[in-house]
């Protein structure tokens, strides 16, 4: 690869990342700005939610139908090696395939089952991360009769990794965090074709709202949720995922039959459903959570230093950084930003309650 080249790319990515308004479109433009580099025939470039590392939106180019659900069956529910769930727990944010099977790519369930079937003999992986957390993932494919990704390309996306996971955590902290004030939970119908069908007229508006065709095939999200309803190696059912507007929908998927029918209910996700995402979004530590509710309570910095165990002067440090987080200057703005819609108490009530 050539090197300035690989420059041009890296700058190009980091604008786009800077002026992308919503993931799956931030996702696209980067893989278009990398294709002339690194010359993928194919790759699926996924957001996920960085608490679950479940894939909730993304753009795909070059896989078949046929392909698409397998890969999702393997990547969700077979053992194998640099699944995006490992990958996100590692030190290195990539992984070519041929180099952690010591060239031995047969040995990957993946790569026998679902990549070369497709036609597929090579393929580099990485996951977008920020503040330790992984906000996105893509995996690219160079067809059998091409050479291998080299070690200019595995590099140039480890450098990548954390400007791509930057700029989606940040499209969530620039859009705040809102509820839906749509009616009530919809009801889905999803058939052994993977099509959503509404089964409730709130159903239909609730595939309006996050943008979906009645209809539609093969959405990313439907396919994470296809596979957690038929035997998924996750325990939880459900995933969130963004509305047009940028809000936050939680879906429930429910196995029917044995066919692979399932049932999906949308609805409105609670503040508490987001509190881990609200936190990590902005980058708040489990101490820094704390002392927010304490805020929210009205509490002094006495009252909050006596309560947590700490000094007042450890208290100003935390607030001091929740700041600078999230770029307020006062108890009053951050308060405003960070329960501007009712959020109050439940904010954080599911996280703090974890640590």
């Amino acid at each position: 690869m050539d090197g300035a080249v690989a420059e041009r790319a890296r700058r190009g990515v980091a604008r786009w990342c800077e002026q992308a308004t919503s993931a799956g479109a931030l996702l696209e433009g980067v893989a278009r700005r990398l294709r002339p580099v690194l010359g993928q025939d194919a790759g699926a470039w996924l957001v996920t939610d960085p608490v679950t590392v479940l894939f909730t939106d993304g753009y795909i180019e070059g896989f078949s139908e046929d392909t698409c659900s397998p890969w999702f069956h393997h990547e969700l529910s077979v053992h194998d090696v640099a699944r995006f769930c490992d990958l996100a727990q590692q030190r290195q944010p990539v992984a070519l395939l041929s180099r952690v099977t010591d060239g031995a790519v047969s040995s990957s369930a993946r790569w026998r089952e679902v990549l070369q079937p497709a036609g597929f003999g090579h393929e580099l992986r990485v996951v977008f991360r920020d503040g330790g957390s992984t906000w996105g993932a893509a995996t690219i494919h160079r067809d059998t009769h091409r050479p291998d990704f080299s070690a200019e390309d595995t590099q140039l996306l480890a450098e990548l990794s954390a400007v791509v996971g930057a700029g989606l955590r940040n499209l969530i902290v620039r859009d705040r965090l809102r509820t839906y004030e749509l009616g009530g939970p919809g009801l889905l119908l999803v058939g052994p074709d993977q099509v959503a069908q509404p089964a409730t007229p709130s159903g239909a508006q609730w595939l309006e709202a996050m943008g979906i065709p009645q209809g539609a095939f093969r959405h990313t999200w439907l396919l994470t949720l296809g596979e957690l309803a038929t035997g998924g190696g996750a325990t939880a059912r459900r995933v969130r995922v963004r509305a047009r507007d940028g809000r936050w929908v939680t879906l429930h998927a429910e196995p029917m039959s044995d066919d692979g029918t399932f049932a999906v209910i949308v609805e409105p996700s609670r503040p508490a459903d987001i509190a881990g995402l609200v936190a990590l979004a902005y980058g708040l530590s489990p101490r820094e959570q704390e002392l927010v509710l304490a805020l929210a309570r009205g509490e002094s910095t006495a009252a909050i230093a006596e309560r947590l165990f700490i000094s007042p002067h450890t208290v100003r440090d935390h607030l001091k950084s929740v700041f600078d987080k999230t770029d307020v200057s006062s108890r009053s703005e951050l308060l405003a930003r960070l329960f501007h819609d009712h959020y109050a108490e439940p904010f954080f009530s599911r996280v703090t309650a974890t640590h």
